[in-house]
């Protein structure tokens, strides 16, 4: 789906960043809805990748900086999300300021906890019809309609 990965406690959202000699990087702002550069395909469960909407490339290390390429000879990240946190392959959770923690994933830490805000939900591997799920006449069905926007909204843990 198409997220701004949102963090409760510091309103921040990931954001599209300058990086060096042009690059793109990965960082924080404040959260705004209407924001491309706040826009990102990701997956919620398992290994998956950042994406930006704008630029449609995933975030990948290439010359041991993170930055958004399709660079052949760059080496694209994987993520993971477990108890609200999204988690790299180290384990180490980005923090509320978007920043990745030096730290361990402490399943209890609720400071580190993302929400995916208007957003939309889509099939891992799109068909090209009824890809999307969306609200039609009060129901939730699937469609090829990205139209409807969702937030995730947490229960107690």
């Amino acid at each position: 789906g198409i997220n701004a990965e949102y963090g409760d406690v510091s309103g921040k959202s990931f954001e599209l960043r300058p990086g060096k000699k042009g690059s793109t990087i990965l960082g924080g702002g404040k959260y705004n809805p209407t924001s491309s550069s706040q826009r990102f395909n990701i997956g919620l469960s398992g290994k998956w990748t950042i994406v930006s909407s704008r630029l449609q490339v995933p975030l990948a290390e290439r010359k041991k900086v993170l930055i958004f390429t399709d660079h052949s000879k760059a080496s694209i990240k994987k993520f993971r999300w477990n108890a609200r946190q999204i988690i790299n392959s180290k384990g180490h959770p980005y923090t509320a300021d978007m920043s990745v923690s030096k730290s361990g994933f402490k399943f209890e830490d609720r400071n580190n906890a993302m929400r995916p805000r208007n957003c939309g939900v889509s099939k891992l591997n799109p068909s090209g019809m009824a890809d999307h799920l969306m609200m039609e006449n009060g129901r939730i069905v699937m469609s090829s309609n990205m139209d409807s926007s969702w937030t995730f909204e947490y229960g107690d843990l």
